[in-house]
């Protein structure tokens, strides 16, 4: 079973969201576009964490564990719950056991609970 990412990132944040299109390019110019299966507009969170070194450390092992490749459940405030990785982020130490980790959360639809 898959794990849940339950920290709560600081208000704000980014969303995105890049369409995968299929092309085909036929004669004068003309060309037909289809979204690229059923799930074809998957969803790329920017999110921010403000934690202590404990916290940050727990964040950071979460991630690491996953490796960018095992997703995870994740409920955005205020949207519905997803399965999303992350593959990227970054930690900044602001001094004093402050610290902020910055990650991109990609939806991904993979099958299985």
């Amino acid at each position: 079973m898959a794990e849940v990412f339950s920290w709560t990132p600081l208000f704000g944040g980014s969303s995105s969201v890049r369409a995968r299109v299929k092309e085909a390019r036929l004669g004068d110019g003309y060309v037909q576009r289809v979204p690229d299966g059923i799930n074809a507009t998957p969803r790329v969170r920017k999110l921010t964490f403000a934690a202590g070194q404990a916290e940050a450390d727990a964040i950071e092992a979460f991630l690491e564990r996953h490796g960018g490749a095992r997703w995870f459940w994740f409920t955005y405030p205020g949207a519905a719950r997803a399965k999303f990785r992350c593959g990227e982020w970054d930690r900044s130490y602001l001094g004093a056991g402050d610290e902020v980790i910055s990650a991109s959360f990609e939806q991904v639809f993979d099958p299985g609970e």
